[in-house]
């Protein structure tokens, strides 16, 4: 058995991790920022894949800036696997065995759920929601320029809340698992779930009804899948 530890040796391990977590972003940033460049250039291409758009800045720093930003954003992607092992190691040891294994099995799907909400954002909403408002302009015949920071503004707004939003399967796993809720509970709430998703939806998505139902249906399929994983972990449990 493990020695038990000090407060003063818990606060040393802390400050400890912390410091190799500083030290894995500023390592992802430094390697990010040499692909920085080529990742923009990919990043804006996508904008221009409609004759209707053309790019522009109106500060001679804008596009070095949106640079600067995509470096840190990828530094930090980098980085997330690291800073998950030292949150994992400083919480382990006081954890019981069901909680080690909710843990294991928690950290990989959670990365993996963020990673296919943000796949999904980026080649199917991100696509037809810019169609939409580049039709939407075509129509009032207005011209479509847009600065290398609004586009990845537009971007990180869609992908990053759906990478968020795909994490509600795991949280109602772990839920079901310590018997917060049931799968029976979940189905019989369903039709409020749905009001509360088309919430979620409207905050989430850009402000229009297309950008809203793309939203809303993986939302609503992530619910019903959760209710399955419940039911699994009732299964479990027992």
């Amino acid at each position: 058995m493990d020695k038990p530890q000090s407060i003063m040796d818990h606060l040393k391990e802390l400050r400890q991790r912390i410091v190799y977590t500083l030290l894995a972003v500023v390592i992802g940033i430094s390697v990010s920022f040499v692909f920085a460049h080529r990742a923009l250039i990919y990043v804006l291409n996508t904008a221009k894949t409609n004759a209707a758009v053309e790019l522009v800045q109106f500060r001679f720093s804008d596009t070095f800036m949106s640079e600067f930003r995509l470096a840190v954003i990828a530094g930090l992607v980098l980085a997330f696997p690291f800073i998950l092992y030292q949150l994992a190691a400083f919480i382990l040891p006081a954890l019981r065995p069901s909680e080690r294994r909710i843990l294991y099995f928690g950290l990989p799907f959670a990365t993996l759920m963020f990673l296919l909400g943000w796949s999904f954002g980026w080649f199917v909403v991100v696509p037809i929601t810019k169609r939409f408002f580049i039709d939407i302009a075509a129509s009032a015949d207005i011209a479509n320029k847009i600065t290398p920071a609004a586009y990845l503004d537009f971007v990180l707004g869609i992908c990053n809340p759906l990478g968020i939003a795909f994490e509600l399967p795991l949280v109602i796993l772990i839920v079901a698992r310590i018997g917060l809720v049931s799968s029976r509970l979940l189905s019989r709430i369903r039709k409020y779930a749905f009001l509360g998703i088309l919430v979620l939806a409207a905050v989430l998505s850009p402000p229009d009804v297309v950008s809203m139902t793309i939203f809303l249906v993986p939302l609503y399929g992530l619910y019903e899948f959760s209710i399955l994983l419940a039911r699994f972990a009732e299964k479990r449990r027992k």
